[in-house]
């Protein structure tokens, strides 16, 4: 099949229901090429030179393909990586050959050891995908007990302003190459909170769709909740790639949590 179009309609009658990231995995990096993944780096790492051990090692949850990792490996820094996405992992294996993956996510992560890793990070939205606040009350308490002590959560969180903004009603769509198409159409359900994003994706092996869908929580009720219902300590909620605080109207909040020692 050679793909020199893409339908008009969003879902096709012979379009195959798919999980997130199963068939999107193998594009992924193309889709999000705006993603600076080495301004991440960089900012994660201006933030574990400020509050982090001397001796980082690090676990990033919801790692993806992997990109993360290896940006931070250009810098200096060592990481190995989870996701739930055995095809995002096979991606990730091999674009960082020397780096552990395992096949885990939040709440869960029964397959890292305690105390091994001094820095968990959960980037670019990751923890929205989490669908409730107990949920994510659940993920904080699982991450602080594979911590050792004084060793820090690093995420993020986009917020409604953002999705409203940017999100909403946004639709796009490209032929990639000859093998792959891909359609994506994004809008926010300001009634339940929802980012939802749609794909369909165009490949010689048929037309699949994936429904990816986060749950946009405030700044502040999620301060909340590290405070009431987890034992973390907040040392900072940063705006956007700043250390300037966070608030309601911030596009997105870095939390960067602490599990203090007994003399803090």
């Amino acid at each position: 099949m050679r793909l020199k179009t893409i339908p008009g309609k969003l879902v096709d009658q012979d379009s195959e229901i798919t999980l997130p990231y199963e068939k999107l995995a193998v594009i992924y990096n193309h889709v999000m090429r705006h993603v600076e993944y080495r301004r991440w780096a960089k900012y994660i790492k201006k933030i574990l030179s400020k509050y982090g051990p001397s001796n980082p090692t690090i676990m990033d949850v919801g790692c993806g393909t992997g990109e993360f990792i290896y940006q931070l490996s250009q810098l200096g820094l060592a990481a190995d990586g989870s996701d739930p996405s055995p095809a995002m992992l096979k991606i990730a294996k091999k674009r960082n050959p020397a780096h552990s993956f395992t096949e885990d996510g939040l709440p869960d992560l029964n397959t890292i050891p305690g105390g091994k890793y001094n820095i968990f990070t959960c980037l670019y939205d990751t923890i929205n995908y989490l669908p409730s606040l107990e949920v994510f009350t659940e993920s904080l308490n699982r991450v602080y007990t594979l911590l050792p002590e004084e060793g820090l959560f690093i995420f993020d969180a986009v917020s409604e302003f953002f999705c409203k903004h940017y999100f909403n009603g946004f639709s796009e769509k490209e032929v990639i190459d000859s093998k792959f198409a891909y359609q994506r159409r994004s809008y926010y359900d300001r009634l339940k909170s929802l980012q939802i994003n749609e794909f369909s994706i165009y490949t010689e092996d048929g037309i699949f769709e994936e429904k990816h869908v986060q749950k946009i929580y405030p700044f502040s009720k999620m301060q909340q909740m590290i405070r009431d219902h987890s034992s973390f300590q907040i040392i900072a909620v940063f705006e956007d790639f700043s250390f300037f605080t966070a608030d309601g109207d911030s596009n997105r909040a870095h939390f960067v949590l602490k599990k203090s020692g007994p003399n803090d």
